[in-house]
């Protein structure tokens, strides 16, 4: 019985002490798997600069955040992250690669530092790398020589305005994958890509190799020396490797395996930079003719020509005058006409232009149409038209002109000249004029509405911040609550110091209207002066010392000489009541008048005269602190000032360009206007820039979404794109159809008058102790409640979806942030586009349902 027992005493002990030991089991094993490492490795340790180095940081454990800031010297580029899990000997195992390629800057002894990696709180260094960076020998090897790239310019000395082809190739005798290019840097130079890559393949020294080739439109606007910095292509080259021959091979196919997604062939980077390229800018001769320098530089012809040779006057005839040619086509004006203005009223159109780019640089035509009124009946001469160019051929000014014309004005009815902004009658709409015809309008032409000149639109009008708007519209409410507080203290407080109030003024008017004969006028009066000092101390009695009377008053912030009259007034009082000397009439009202003056004092509190000086210091130093700030702003809103009314004269002067850049300028410096935005819409547009006009129009509209002129502009420039979108059935749609109709700013700004009125009209109701929630109340609850809602579901709409504008002419959406990404579908400028995501230099946008993917940030910009 006793090893029974003792076996059971051990049982039980053993039990006890298995319960804590597997918790610590349970507990080490995962603080095992929290430990981790990091090791950082480079292919290769000597390089020259045109060399890539391939970087791999393996953390042992888990994913972590590596930090590569501190690497200087080279350019880092992230290749992508492999992970991977292994179960060894009962232990499970996570190891994370994390692969950059790495580009020298520079050469020498480069280092990379260590490499911070940090996982849950606990940070691992790698150990620093020591890289040799030396420039290539003479000689160059077969590797080096597979690889190489050229750029080139079709003339190396040009004029400003004179467009050059800058031609990019990159040959390569081998296979490559996942080429990226950068290309180069054309400062101070104006650049347009003329086409798109193209392959073919061209032997070279006995060598074939496979050719890729673009070209850009360069065109200088300044003389100088200018040059085009290197272009840098990066790929990957397969690394061939000796393999026994696969007995499969004759069942499967070996390009089909290569390119599978089973694909495991190891590769290596290879950095191609091309050559710089110099461009000599010459300055433009000296121009001595007659006639004034039209600023083209190209190839260019004029003509004109009448739609009608007889006319009455009256009545209209069309002079269309067309430029063509080859060159800054795009700068053509029209040459002055040197009418007679007392023949002629002239109203101008707006130039049209059709402009390609082709390898000789821009080409097209630019017509110029001019509606002329006829007001002498005669023969009316319409004298050439001059244009003086810059031949590039010939290095040399020409003067090309149109035939002069003849336009016969027979005598007709009594003529009416009007205004430039006016249409000119035309037969038809003269003859329905006499007939009083009514005929339906037709459309004839179409364009945009003129910009707006109004000085005011260099001043932001912005909206409230969410912040903002929520601190205004319960500011009221705030006063409501501050203002119940006050009532319910001025209540519990009416207990003491107001009944004492009350009854000073009871007393006072009770001694006003009894004789000074009377016994009760003397007690009644000492009354009223103590419990108007009672009042002023807050404290409960009927009587009152000498003493008690000078604490309280002093306490209370009373003067002394307040104080000395009151003291001396009740001596008086209780003399004339106890002493047995009795006051004469006159006595009595003097004593009467002085207690109705001291009560008035101590029930009083004269701080007002105090706060209007104080409020009047305060206004004065705002004042002079305000005066200062507009000191030191005038400047800045003169400068601002002049550029508007530069840009306003270079659009009217048909330098479309120059007036978005000015008008663009302005809206740099912080400026939040629609006017602006529209003007800068407008000029974007007549420069044919159609991707940046939208974008400008955009940001316009969440300004003014209800501006006429805005929205039928829009409409217009909407009607030129080239990107059809579906539009699918939203009940979002229909619940808010007037989102969009009224600007989110005022919307803030009734929400918060609304706020105002409804929480002032509260404050009165429950001072009058009446319901607030009624009549008129509900009335001002229900739109204040309306609109606050509506304010804050503009906002929301406004930025929760961030839309963009693909602003390239032609811009490929592609499956992955990589350049040899699979295209997925081509945008056109002026696409609007909703942003779900932004990586690198690539924005994830979706056009449609089933149309996302991934557009280079240089090609969209945000609205």
């Amino acid at each position: 019985m006793i090893k029974t027992g003792k076996f059971n005493r051990m049982t039980k002990t053993h039990r006890y002490m298995a319960g804590p030991a597997i918790a610590a089991l349970l507990f080490f094993i995962p603080c095992t798997a929290l430990a981790f490492t990091a090791t950082a490795q480079v292919d290769q340790t000597r390089v020259t600069p045109q060399d890539v180095i391939s970087l791999q940081v393996i953390v042992d454990g888990g994913e972590a955040d590596v930090d590569t800031s501190s690497i200087t010297g080279f350019q880092v580029n992230p290749a992508g992250t492999q992970s991977s899990r292994s179960y060894i000997n009962g232990t499970w195992g996570h190891k994370v690669i994390y692969r950059y390629m790495l580009i020298p800057l520079k050469t020498g002894v480069l280092t990379i530092p260590p490499i911070t990696c940090v996982r849950d709180g606990e940070s691992v260094l790698t150990r620093e790398i020591k890289i040799l960076v030396s420039e290539p020998s003479a000689r160059i090897d077969d590797d080096k020589g597979d690889f190489f790239a050229q750029a080139f310019v079709s003339s190396d000395g040009i004029v400003p305005g004179q467009q050059v082809v800058y031609t990019l190739k990159l040959c390569t005798a081998q296979q490559i994958k996942g080429a990226s290019f950068d290309p180069p840097r054309f400062e101070g130079l104006t650049a347009k890509q003329l086409t798109d890559w193209s392959k073919y393949t061209r032997t070279i020294n006995g060598r074939v190799f496979m050719v890729n080739e673009t070209k850009y439109l360069v065109q200088a606007d300044a003389p100088g020396q200018v040059t085009i910095p290197p272009a840098v292509f990066v790929a990957q080259v397969p690394i061939q490797r000796t393999r026994q021959r696969d007995p499969f091979n004759s069942v499967f196919n070996d390009s089909f395996i290569r390119d599978s997604f089973f694909d495991t062939t190891p590769a290596k980077p290879v950095r191609v930079v091309s050559n710089s390229v110099n461009l000599t800018v010459s300055p433009l001769p000296e121009y001595k003719g007659d006639q004034p320098f039209s600023g083209l530089v190209g190839q260019f012809s004029i003509s004109s020509e009448l739609d009608k040779n007889r006319v009455k006057t009256g009545e209209s005839a069309t002079l269309t005058v067309v430029i063509k040619g080859t060159g800054n086509i795009m700068d053509a004006a029209l040459p002055a006409l040197n009418l007679n203005t007392d023949q002629f009223k002239v109203y101008e159109d707006t130039p049209v232009q059709d402009v390609q780019v082709t390898e000789q640089g821009f080409e097209g035509h630019k017509v110029f149409k001019q509606a002329l009124v006829a007001s002498v009946p005669g023969k009316a001469l319409i004298p050439e038209l001059c244009l003086v160019f810059f031949d590039t051929e010939s290095k040399t000014y020409k003067l090309t002109t149109t035939t002069p014309l003849t336009l016969d004005v027979q005598p007709g009815g009594p003529v009416t000249l009007v205004d430039a902004a006016s249409a000119v009658n035309t037969d038809a709409q003269t003859q329905a004029a006499v007939k009083n015809e009514k005929s339906e309008v037709r459309l004839q032409n179409r364009d945009i509405l003129d910009i707006k000149e109004n000085i005011a639109s260099i001043h932001s009008r912005p909206c409230l911040s969410m912040g903002w708007f929520v601190f205004l519209v319960c500011l009221p409410a705030l006063g409501f609550g501050a203002a119940g507080t006050v009532m319910q203290f001025g209540a519990r407080e009416k207990s003491l110091k107001a009944q004492y109030r009350k009854k000073a003024c009871d007393y006072l008017k009770q001694a006003r209207k009894t004789s000074p004969e009377d016994p009760g006028f003397l007690p009644g009066l000492s009354s009223a002066l103590t419990y108007a000092v009672l009042a002023r101390g807050g404290k409960g009695g009927e009587s009152l010392t000498r003493d008690e009377v000078r604490q309280i008053l002093s306490c209370n912030g009373r003067n002394q000489e307040t104080v000395n009259k009151v003291t001396q007034l009740m001596d008086a009082m209780d003399a004339a009541r106890f002493g047995g000397k009795p006051m004469d009439e006159n006595t009595a009202r003097s004593c009467l008048g002085q207690v109705s003056s001291l009560i008035r004092t101590l029930m009083v509190v004269v701080c007002v005269g105090f706060s209007l000086f104080m409020f009047r210091s305060a206004g004065l130093a705002a004042q002079d602190s305000a005066g200062i700030i507009a000191s030191k702003q005038v400047h800045a809103v003169k400068d601002t000032a002049g550029v508007f009314v530069d840009a306003v004269r270079a659009y009217k002067a048909g330098d479309y360009a120059a007036a978005a850049a000015q008008f663009e300028s302005i809206a740099e410096t912080r400026v939040d206007n629609p006017d602006l935005f529209y003007n800068i819409g407008n000029a974007y547009l007549k420069s044919n820039d159609l991707g940046r006009a939208i974008l400008w129009y955009e940001r316009a509209r969440k300004l003014a979404p209800s501006d006429p002129d805005l929205r039928f502009n829009l409409a217009y420039a909407q009607s030129l794109l080239k990107d059809k979108k579906d539009t699918s059935f939203s009940f979002a749609g229909i619940i808010y159809f007037w989102q969009g109709l009224i600007s989110l700013k005022w919307l803030q700004y009734a929400s918060i008058t609304l706020s105002f009125c409804f929480f002032i009209w509260a404050t009165v109701q429950k001072f009058r102790g009446r319901q607030i929630f009624s009549g008129v109340g509900i009335f001002i609850f229900l739109f204040f409640a309306g609109t606050t809602l509506a304010a804050g579901l503009e906002y929301n709409r406004i930025n929760s979806n961030v839309k963009a504008v693909i602003l390239a002419e032609k811009a490929g959406v592609r499956s992955g942030t990589m350049d040899n990404a699979t295209l997925l579908f081509d945008l056109h400028a002026g696409t609007r586009v909703r942003v779900l995501e932004k990586k690198d230099n690539y924005m994830k946008i979706r056009f449609a349902k089933d149309k996302v993917g991934w557009v280079a940030c240089k090609n969209v910009e945000i609205i």
